[in-house]
């Protein structure tokens, strides 16, 4: 990922970040190469060493959403998802995690993950139509593919913005550089010493294990989601166990909740994944009683400056272009959203249904037809999470 001092800088193309590397063959079912399908519960500890070994050879595959302890979470709270192992000579030589919906592979997690792909070494270019026909699919959709193989740009739809901090880019402390750096920073001093005469000092928890708290996150965020007529995704019950799993389970990858309180009062909320040094941003929350004061980059600025107390050198926002992440980046790559599909007829048919989704949400007067399809439809969208 480059480093970017403006959300204009520019970044590099997967075959730009790996010029160097020696692409690799990888054809299905071919030769020496054999495809096979398992459940997640079926990952024994030789598998589950193989994929960490593919894992920590290939730097693209740095998020957590590429563990296969997250594959395993997921699995526990939804019993549905397989991993596709490419073998050569017997030895696995890529993973492939993912959900079945008739003949239409998904990304394991759909689209709360914000990193997926096959999990290989670097360079490895994978013959996506063979696997697929294998694993008798028609298509694999993505919406955040991260990959170190250039083949992934033929099946793409369009880009989008992934966002990174880099703790340790600048000599300065990370939240210092963001008030030289970003306006809206430097104006939250002024809003955090408000919000500390009207309730009291502050006060950040930034490993909480209270399910009490972790359902005040939630129960925040679909009163925000009701407000901004997105589909509530914590209606979906798998998805809020999720979270209370992996509030509570060991691993290398652990779910991290975070809150920050003024005096007695909690005021904002993150839910996010830890592994090793870096911390994957994923649910942020605030009270919209004191959005006055904005709570929630009150709360990422005091993550920041315990960053080092909590072994934290790297904050992953992921993709999607939502403004606060803008902000408080300082790390700008692009990854792509699409499909692989067996056949062009098949990928142009989902390139179209994409294409359609994205002229309705552009049009003038979209908030006036959110409330309408909310209305006649308030589980649209709910499919995209089964």
């Amino acid at each position: 990922m480059p480093l970017a001092d403006s959300p204009n800088q520019p970044s590099q193309s997967p075959s730009e970040r790996n010029a160097d590397v020696p692409p690799s063959s990888l054809p299905t079912a071919a030769g020496k190469h054999h495809v096979r399908s398992i459940h997640a519960s079926c990952l024994d500890d030789g598998l589950v060493a193989r994929w960490e070994e593919l894992r920590s050879s290939n730097p693209a595959l740095y998020s957590p959403f590429f563990s296969p302890e997250f594959t395993q979470a997921v699995n526990q709270v939804r019993d549905d998802c397989q991993v596709a192992i490419i073998e050569q000579a017997g030895i696995p030589i890529a993973f492939l995690p993912y959900h079945r919906s008739g003949r239409s592979l998904f990304p394991v997690g759909r689209t709360i993950n914000d990193a997926h792909g096959p999990i290989c070494g670097p360079g490895t270019t994978i013959d996506w139509r063979g696997l697929l026909t294998e694993l008798d699919a028609t298509g694999y959709e993505y919406h955040a593919l991260f990959s170190s193989a250039d083949d992934v740009q033929e099946h793409a739809f369009g880009w989008t913005k992934a966002f990174l901090c880099d703790l340790n880019a600048s000599d300065l402390r990370y939240d210092l550089w963001l008030e030289q750096n970003r306006k809206t920073i430097f104006k939250q001093r002024r809003k955090t010493k408000k919000l500390i005469r009207e309730e009291g000092p502050l006060r950040l928890e930034y490993a909480s294990t209270d399910p009490a708290v972790l359902d005040r996150l939630i129960q925040l965020k679909r009163e925000q989601y009701q407000r901004t007529r997105i589909f509530d995704i914590f209606s979906v019950d798998w998805i809020r166990s999720l979270l209370h799993l992996m509030l509570t389970r060991d691993g290398a990858v652990q779910g991290r909740l975070s809150a920050i309180y003024a005096g007695d009062q909690l005021v904002a909320m993150h839910m996010g994944m830890q592994e090793g040094k870096l911390l994957h941003y994923w649910f942020p929350v605030y009270d919209q009683d004191f959005s006055y004061a904005s709570p929630g980059t009150a709360l990422f600025l005091e993550i920041v400056r315990q960053a080092e107390a909590n072994q934290i050198d790297k904050i992953d926002f992921g993709y999607g272009e939502l403004p606060y992440k803008w902000t408080l980046n300082n790390v700008i790559d692009s990854v792509p959203h699409g499909a692989i599909c067996v056949s062009p007829a098949a990928w142009h048919a989902r390139r179209l249904r994409g294409g359609m989704m994205r002229t309705l949400k552009a049009l003038p007067g979209k908030e006036w037809s959110k409330r309408l399809l909310r209305k006649v439809h308030p589980q649209f969208g709910r499919g995209s999470y089964h």
